[in-house]
């Protein structure tokens, strides 16, 4: 079976409260089990150069026509906007085969060491090929290997 990864950002319209974060995680981890898709998504929340600072980073992979399918609905939902795909493309093997959605909820106004990080615009990790998108990807994996339960 060819696995298929999309990594996207986007910036949600509103801060969301942890009772719509974890409705998020309920739907789409029933829903990729179903469809054998596992992933990871993170929250990232705060103070960035003075403005309020609400992304979502979000890497699916699994089936082609399951990943694609379910990426167009993302696309369409409200609770987002400005989404920026930073990678696609088949893969020979998951990054996160042990989560049907693994989540990160990151705050900016207490992990200030990412703020550098997390100032980068998603035009420049998505217009600068492998090295910046493999970059976000790999921040990504290494929630793999601290926090392995979905």
């Amino acid at each position: 079976m060819m696995l298929y990864l999309i990594m996207y950002m986007s910036t949600a319209c509103e801060a969301l409260p942890q009772k719509e974060l974890d409705a998020i995680l309920a739907e789409s981890r029933s829903w990729n089990k179903s469809h054998k898709i596992s992933g990871f998504l993170a929250y990232v929340e705060g103070n960035l150069k003075d403005k309020n600072y609400c992304q979502f980073i979000q890497v699916l992979e699994g089936p082609e026509a399951e990943v694609t399918h379910i990426f167009q609905k993302i696309k369409k939902d409200r609770r987002h906007m400005h989404l920026t795909v930073i990678k696609e493309g088949a893969i020979l093997n998951r990054n996160f085969d042990a989560w049907e959605m693994g989540f990160e909820k990151i705050d900016l106004n207490t992990n200030f060491d990412l703020h550098e990080f997390f100032d980068l615009d998603t035009k420049t990790l998505a217009d600068h090929g492998n090295i910046n998108n493999n970059m976000l990807l790999d921040f990504m994996k290494a929630f793999n290997k601290i926090t392995p339960s979905s």
